[in-house]
């Protein structure tokens, strides 16, 4: 009965350990990440909060986007969704070679928030609780998967312009230096994942989207 009951404790210890190890080795992305839900749901609060001027030009554009994702085609739609997603990478990309960028990059995820939490708002304000099927199918996936790459990215970009204001305060061994080929080797991943992620998207749409009417 002693060894029986201990069995769950020793369970419980291995997954708190094993949760703790994970969000040591991995708070800069959960960081991250919480930024962007911070963001999402700061879209949302200044979309409840919004005059009635802001709010009628949210919903026009909006409900502008909905309606060309409705009408464009395949490709269309796929390059759409990859322009968007691939102007955060460059962003990113750039900024990791700038020994001061760290505060524009930890912004991104807020900002990309923002956009996601403004967007899902609008629908909802303007059509009410029939949009959350099209939000799950058609926004969330590409959202879930693009936000990763984007969330990637930014560790990637501070990591290596750390690297380089450490080299100018003279903290920073050569050797120790964040690898060049590391950092475009995950980005080159990301870019992969963000084109994935567009062409689910564009399928989705392209096989969807007139599925979905709105009064």
């Amino acid at each position: 009965m002693i060894r029986t009951n201990s069995q769950p404790a020793r369970g419980r210890k291995y997954y708190t350990r094993y949760i703790a190890h994970y969000t040591k080795r991995n708070y800069p992305l959960l960081a991250l990440g919480a930024l962007f839900v911070a963001g999402v749901l700061l879209g949302t609060l200044l979309i409840r909060s919004a005059g009635n001027d802001t709010l009628d030009l949210l919903l026009r554009m909006v409900n502008g986007f909905v309606e060309k994702r409705r009408d464009q085609s395949l490709l269309q739609n796929f390059l759409s969704a990859l322009s968007s997603s691939m102007v955060f990478l460059a962003v990113l990309f750039v900024c990791g070679f700038c020994a001061i960028s760290q505060p524009l990059v930890v912004a991104l995820p807020l900002f990309r928030g923002l956009g996601v939490g403004f967007s899902v708002a609008s629908l909802y304000v303007s059509h009410g609780t029939g949009v959350v099927g099209y939000v799950a199918l058609l926004i969330l996936p590409g959202t879930v998967l693009t936000t990763l790459a984007i969330l990637i990215c930014c560790r990637e970009s501070l990591r290596l312009a750390g690297s380089f204001f450490s080299v100018m305060g003279g903290e920073h061994k050569a050797k120790e230096f964040y690898a060049l080929r590391i950092y475009l080797a995950r980005y080159f991943a990301c870019g992969v994942l963000c084109v994935f992620s567009a062409f689910l998207e564009a399928v989705l749409y392209f096989g969807f989207a007139k599925t979905f009417v709105f009064g």
